[in-house]
């Protein structure tokens, strides 16, 4: 009987750790996309991600369409909020806000544009909060505010290249989208 019960007690305790090993694998993880392309954009504006076989040693992109330009910015907030505009084409485009450890915050197309361009700010909650006390009273903001809950990540645009020759103006697109800090 005895053992039995330490038995059981060990398989309880395997699986326990088991459990909280696995879900911990994006949190302690420094193989995420949000860690090997978060140097992407510093030059504020998105950089396409390299093909496979690129001499920047970037790890190519998993299932990635062939008829899509890719473009990402990394974004870190711990110096104030991220102003991103993209000015829209004629080609369909996407945004999404990704934080780091996997998981999408936010994503937007240009169907949202206004005047042909999307524009949001990419921000903490204690930043937004800082934004909205100094809003003037009984105004309302018209700018679109996007709160990340972590302070790193990626903001990921893909443009679709509907005809080889559209390619082109799909990377020019792409790596129009401006990100920097907000004033």
């Amino acid at each position: 009987m005895r053992l039995a019960l330490t038995t059981l007690a060990g398989l309880m305790l395997a699986a326990i750790v088991h459990i909280v090993t696995i879900l911990l694998i994006p949190v302690l993880s420094q193989r995420d996309a949000a860690h090997a392309y978060r140097n992407l954009g510093s030059e504020g504006h998105a950089e396409i991600v390299p093909p496979a076989g690129n001499a920047s040693g970037l790890p190519p992109l998993q299932e990635a369409d062939p008829n899509a330009v890719t473009a990402i910015c990394g974004y870190d907030l711990s110096a104030g909020p991220m102003r991103v505009v993209a000015h829209i084409g004629t080609l369909p485009l996407g945004l999404t806000l990704h934080r780091q450890g996997g998981g999408v915050i936010y994503a937007i197309t240009d169907r949202a544009a206004i005047r042909g361009v999307l524009e949001f700010l990419v921000m903490t909650e204690a930043q937004y909060d800082e934004r909205v006390a100094n809003d003037e009273e009984g105004e309302t903001s018209r700018e679109l505010r996007v709160v990340s809950d972590t302070a790193q990540g990626l903001i990921v645009a893909r443009v679709l290249a509907k005809r080889p020759s559209d390619r082109a103006d799909a990377e020019a697109l792409a790596t129009g989208i401006q990100c920097g800090m907000a004033n």
